[in-house]
């Protein structure tokens, strides 16, 4: 019996030890509308709109056509944000970097947010040359 049960307890250490394999290529790969990062974004007045992309990221639109995604670190949560979102330079211009805030309406937590990262977006996907050819 004592036997049985070692090779039991055995058989559930040697399991408990292996792990599944993990696809860490599809978890690092961004998101195929996420261009290069950039270090600021600057605009004539103001930001023309922005959308929730996930909890921890906003789209803003500048101009027409130019829209980039600010990676965001901080309580803040942009899906609580009801109607607006504040933007706000640490040198008080008409630029965005690192380190600046993103404020939301949010009632239910401090609503503030640090940018930790600027890329570049692109709604639509283009098809690559090599997919078109086909």
């Amino acid at each position: 019996m004592r036997i049985f049960l070692n090779a039991i307890t055995a058989a559930l250490l040697t399991a408990a030890c292996q792990s599944a394999p993990t696809d860490t290529a599809k978890a690092d790969k961004p998101d195929p509308r996420q261009g290069e990062e950039v270090s600021q974004i600057c605009f004539q007045s103001q930001i023309r709109s922005w959308k929730e992309l996930d909890n921890k990221s906003v789209i803003v639109e500048k101009g027409v056509r130019d829209e980039y995604k600010l990676d965001l670190i901080g309580p803040c949560q942009p899906d609580d944000a009801f109607t607006s979102i504040g933007l706000i330079s640490r040198g008080g211009g008409s630029c965005l970097s690192r380190g600046d805030q993103l404020v939301t309406d949010a009632r239910y937590n401090d609503g503030t947010c640090s940018i930790r990262r600027i890329y570049k977006w692109t709604s639509k996907i283009e098809p690559k040359e090599s997919d078109a050819a086909k």
